[in-house]
């Protein structure tokens, strides 16, 4: 049974996704399934799922979708084996269930286990595993400020996530699988400077510099075109070690020196 909110919000039981209802019932399970564990009071859990514009008889309405929402997980229950419960406490509602039963927590995990172990080769594995349970936009099925905030925060840990596994890869010898990754990352994710200097690592890693200081200069014009403001400090020194070739250049089997797949029109490295 898996809890899913990386990517649209859905319950999988016995490899099977099951319903759980309409909108506004899948979203008061989310703040739920987020605090896993942690009673959610009441009024918290209406704030954020109709923000400032709750329904009359906004406490009914809840309770409506949380008796709902019980009989959905007692037969989740009975289906998987694994233990869940909705219940009332605190002053609010509380999900009584294996946060590893939550992609997200389970994410989280994986990572801070990545950064526990000294083998290189097993950090790599932690740190894929961890990131294969992304499908997607995260909460993309859900709207509202709330929500809005939650997706960004969980999109920074995905970035941050990247960034380590990126490193790991480098250290490793393996500057084309971040190169191949991350040229479709840096195209969705124009401004974030960990993975721009990442993927400039790997260019320069792999031999092709001249590529790696084209990428920064593009990066640089569309950072400070929307910030006013000069890439940030880890960003530059970056981009000044590898003026200064100082980047080691690791040249595994099968290296080429084509453009990296994905970086798109905007960050075409052509003249």
């Amino acid at each position: 049974m898996e809890f899913r909110i990386l990517g649209p919000v859905e319950l999988e039981v016995s490899g099977e996704v099951i319903g759980i209802g309409p909108l506004k019932q899948r979203s008061v399970l989310v703040p739920l399934i987020i605090d896993v564990r942690r009673p959610v009071m009441l009024d918290a859990l209406v704030a954020r799922v109709w923000d400032d514009s709750p329904p009359s008889e906004v406490r009914n309405v809840l309770y409506t979708y949380v008796t709902r929402l019980r009989r959905i997980l007692e037969a989740a229950e009975r289906r998987s084996g694994e233990k869940i419960e909705l219940r009332r406490q605190s002053g609010g509602y509380l999900l009584d269930v294996e946060p590893d039963l939550v992609d997200l927590h389970r994410f989280e995990r994986l990572m801070a286990r990545s950064r526990r172990v000294t083998d290189e080769e097993e950090r790599a594995r932690l740190q894929r595993q961890a990131l294969s349970l992304w499908r997607g936009t995260p909460l993309a099925d859900l709207r509202g400020p709330w929500f809005g905030r939650v997706r960004e925060w969980i999109e920074r840990r995905r970035l941050e996530a990247l960034s380590e596994w990126a490193g790991t890869e480098l250290r490793l010898g393996r500057p084309l699988t971040v190169i191949e990754e991350f040229g479709r990352v840096v195209t969705e994710q124009p401004y974030a400077e960990p993975i721009i200097e990442q993927l400039l690592l790997a260019l320069s890693s792999a031999g092709r510099p001249m590529e790696a200081l084209e990428l920064y200069a593009v990066a640089r014009r569309r950072i400070v075109e929307a910030i006013g403001a000069e890439p940030g400090p880890s960003l530059r020194r970056t981009h000044e070690a590898i003026l200064r070739e100082e980047v080691a250049v690791a040249r595994p089997a099968g290296t080429h020196q084509g453009v990296p797949a994905g970086l798109g029109e905007d960050f075409s490295l052509s003249p």
